[in-house]
C-alpha cells in the first residue's frame, strides 16, 4: 500500500534538524572558546562542564549561572558571552540566513518553512526582506536602548563614559534578547529604586519577548489599521500576565522584609512590575528571588512556564499556546463545540498542537525536577523553580544553581536547550515520517 506522509514533511524535518544542530554547534563552539582561551577568565581556567553550562545559558538566552559573570570572566570572556547572547537571541538559522543574504545567496522555500515554524507568521512577504527587517529592528532597538542606558549609568550613577558604554551595551543586549546576564554580582538588586533604568530594561524585555512579527505589525499599524489575530492574542495575553503578575507580587510580598516591605509604595509597585515582566523570560531581578515567599515563587514559576511569544527571544510554552489551551478549556466548560478568540474560530489542529506542547512541556519539567531532587539536597520548590527557569529560558534562581553537581548541570543544560529550540522544533527534528494505512478503527469510549 502506498505510504502517505502526514504531519511531518521532509522539508520541515530537515529545517528542524538544521535548527537543532545549529544551536548545538553554536553551544559547543562557545564552550570551547571559554574553555580553551585562558584570557576569557580571571583565573585562566574553567572546567569544561561550567564552560558548557555558561555557553548553553548564553546561546539559549537563559541567564542561569554557575559562575559569576561579573567577577569570574574577563572583558574578553564577557564579550564572548555577549556575542553568544546576540546570536542565540536572533536564532542560529536567522543569523546564518542574514549573512548569506548579505553575501548574495537567494532565498529558498526552506527559508519560508523556517519562518513559519520559528516565527509563527503566515503573512505574504519577501523572505529576504523579512530576515533583514529582523536584523534592522533588533539593532535599531538595541542602539536606542544602549544610548539611554549609557546616559543613565553616566549621568545618574556617575560612571566614566567608557564604563557606562560597556555596562549600557551589555545590559541592553541582554535585556532585549531576554538573557538576564548582568555585570553585577547581585544582578540589578542595587537598582530597585532606579525608575528610568527599570523602565528601559522592562521595555527592552517586553519588546524582545513579544516577537518580531508583532513588532512589525505595531510599526505598520498606522498604515494598515489592522492587527492579525496572532498579534491581538500576544498583546492581550502579555498585558494580562504582566498586570496580574505585578498585582499578585505586590500583594504577596507587601510585608516581606526581605523583598519590598521597607520600600516606598511607588518603589514597591515598580519592583512588582519589574519582577512580573522579567519572570516571563528575561531573568533580571531587582529583589532577592531566594528570599521571596513560597507563594510568590510559585507565581513566578507559572509566569516562567508560560514564557514569551512565538518569534520572540524567550522560551516557555508561549503566550499563544497558553491562550489557545485556556480558550479550549473555557469552551469545553461552556459546552461549546468550537474554540474561538476575538470572534475567530481556532482550528482543531491548532488546539491539539497547543495541548500536545503543554503536556510535553509539563512532562519535561516533571522529569527534570525529579532528576534534580535525586541528585541534590534541595527542596521541591528550589528544584522546580530552577528547572522551569531553564525551560522558560528565564535565568531566575533561588540560589542553588552555582552549587549543583555535574549531573544536575547536565539536566539543566538539556532543559535549557529544549526550552530554547522549542518542543515543536524538537519533535519535527526527531520524528519519523508518519504513514497512513487508510484503516479506520471502530469508535469507542472511556469513562471520566
Amino acid at each position: 500500500m502506498k505510504e502517505i506522509p502526514l504531519f511531518f514533511s521532509r522539508t520541515q524535518n530537515k529545517i528542524a534538524k538544521q535548527v537543532l544542530l545549529g544551536f548545538a554547534l553554536a553551544i559547543l563552539t562557545g564552550s570551547l572558546i571559554l574553555f580553551l582561551i585562558p584570557q576569557a577568565t580571571q583565573s585562566g581556567e574553567i572546567s569544561y562542564i561550567d564552560a558548557l553550562f555558561t555557553s548553553t545559558s548564553a546561546i539559549c538566552v537563559t541567564g542561569l549561572l554557575v559562575l559569576d559573570t561579573a567577577t569570574y570572566f574577563t572583558d574578553i570572556g564577557k564579550a564572548a558571552i555577549l556575542i553568544m547572547i546576540q546570536i542565540g537571541g536572533l536564532g542560529i538559522i536567522t543569523v546564518g540566513s542574514i549573512f548569506s543574504l548579505i553575501l548574495g545567496r537567494k532565498t529558498s522555500i526552506k527559508d519560508r518553512f523556517y519562518i513559519d515554524t520559528s516565527f509563527g507568521t503566515e503573512r505574504t512577504f519577501s523572505v529576504s526582506k523579512f530576515f533583514m527587517v529582523i536584523a534592522g529592528t533588533t539593532f535599531t532597538i538595541e542602539f536606542f536602548g544602549f544610548i539611554i542606558t549609557t546616559l543613565i549609568f553616566h549621568f545618574k550613577h556617575l560612571y566614566p563614559i567608557k564604563t557606562s558604554m560597556t555596562f549600557g551595551l551589555f545590559h541592553t543586549v541582554s535585556a532585549f534578547n531576554n538573557a538576564g546576564f548582568s555585570l553585577y554580582s547581585n544582578n540589578l538588586e542595587s537598582f530597585v529604586s532606579d525608575i528610568p533604568l527599570n523602565l528601559i530594561i522592562m521595555f527592552l524585555i517586553i519588546t524582545g519577548g513579544i516577537g518580531f512579527p508583532v513588532i512589525s505589525e505595531i510599526i505598520t499599524f498606522r498604515r494598515r489599521k489592522h492587527l492579525s489575530l496572532h498579534a491581538k492574542v500576544v498583546l492581550t495575553v502579555t498585558g494580562i500576565l504582566i498586570i496580574t503578575g505585578a498585582l499578585l507580587f505586590f500583594v504577596l510580598e507587601f510585608n516581606n522584609p526581605d523583598s519590598i516591605k521597607d520600600k516606598p509604595v511607588p518603589i514597591k509597585i515598580l519592583a512588582s512590575f519589574f519582577q512580573s515582566v522579567t519572570s516571563r523570560t528575561a531573568g533580571f531581578n531587582t529583589v532577592n528571588i531566594g528570599k521571596l515567599f513560597p507563594a510568590t515563587q510559585l507565581l513566578l514559576v507559572i509566569l516562567m512556564f508560560i514564557g514569551a511569544s512565538p518569534g520572540g527571544t524567550g522560551g516557555g510554552i508561549k503566550t499563544t499556546t497558553f491562550a489557545v489551551v485556556a480558550a479550549a478549556a473555557l469552551s469545553f466548560l461552556r459546552s461549546k463545540k468550537e474554540v474561538a478568540m476575538f470572534k475567530r474560530k481556532i482550528p482543531l489542529s491548532l488546539v491539539q498542537r497547543a495541548l500536545a506542547v503543554t503536556i510535553a512541556s509539563v512532562t519535561l519539567v516533571i522529569i527534570s525536577t525529579t532528576c534534580l531532587l535525586i541528585f541534590e539536597k534541595c527542596s521541591l520548590m528550589e528544584a522546580l523553580f530552577d528547572v522551569v527557569s531553564a525551560f522558560g529560558t528565564v535565568g531566575l534562581s533561588t540560589g542553588i544553581t552555582p552549587s549543583l553537581c555535574t549531573a544536575s548541570k547536565i539536566v539543566l543544560i538539556v532543559t535549557m536547550f529544549i526550552g530554547r529550540i522549542g518542543i515543536i522544533t524538537l519533535s519535527l527534528a526527531i520524528a519519523m515520517r508518519s504513514v497512513a494505512d487508510r484503516i479506520t478503527y471502530p469508535e469507542d469510549t472511556v469513562n471520566f
